[in-house]
């Protein structure tokens, strides 16, 4: 199976090595030159705790961690009244026991899945246009001028998924407020 992603962020990268280990052929396209080292705080838990130690990652993870200890709300002369420490192994806690910063995880699940033989990054590289749709396969133009045929298509590639637009009219995209 030919698989092509949209984007080398956290769900890009643990998709392919996944992929790749059940034998697929994995091409994932980024816009950007290189992974994004950014962004905030982000806790493994639960079903995303499973997923790291299937993957083997479980050391990097501990490696990575930013081992916070929890947080606390202060009075206005700094003193503290509500203190939320880390509760080991308990999903109610405020902060997890696992915690890493968004760009070390996403180049943490980059290096895991790069090196597969059968896995390719292309940075700086979009799907400019989905082509053809049947089926069987689905045939994408890139940014940098190649045309292929693939037997999936993923958009990985954030909310405002340029892919998602190209394959799904408006109307047929419900998005779901469960607040």
């Amino acid at each position: 199976m030919r698989v092509l992603t949209s984007g080398a962020g956290i769900a890009g990268s643990t998709l392919a090595w996944f992929l790749a280990k059940s034998g697929a052929r994995v091409t994932i396209v980024e816009k950007a030159p290189s992974l994004l080292p950014h962004g905030q705080n982000v806790d493994i838990t639960g079903s995303a705790l499973k997923v790291i130690k299937k993957m083997g990652l479980m050391d990097e993870v501990r490696r990575l961690n930013t081992t916070e200890k929890g947080t606390q709300f202060i009075d206005s002369k700094g003193r503290p009244f509500a203190p939320l420490p880390v509760r080991e192994g308990s999903e109610a806690s405020f902060t997890s026991e696992f915690e890493i910063l968004r760009g070390d995880l996403a180049a943490m699940l980059y290096k895991a899945s790069k090196d597969l033989p059968n896995v390719n990054y292309k940075f700086n590289t979009t799907i400019k246009t989905v082509t053809s749709n049947p089926n069987s396969t689905v045939t994408v133009e890139l940014s940098n001028g190649e045309t292929q045929d693939y037997d999936l298509l993923v958009a990985a590639d954030g909310q405002w998924s340029k892919t998602r637009r190209q394959c799904f009219p408006p109307d047929a995209v419900t998005v779901v407020d469960k607040d």
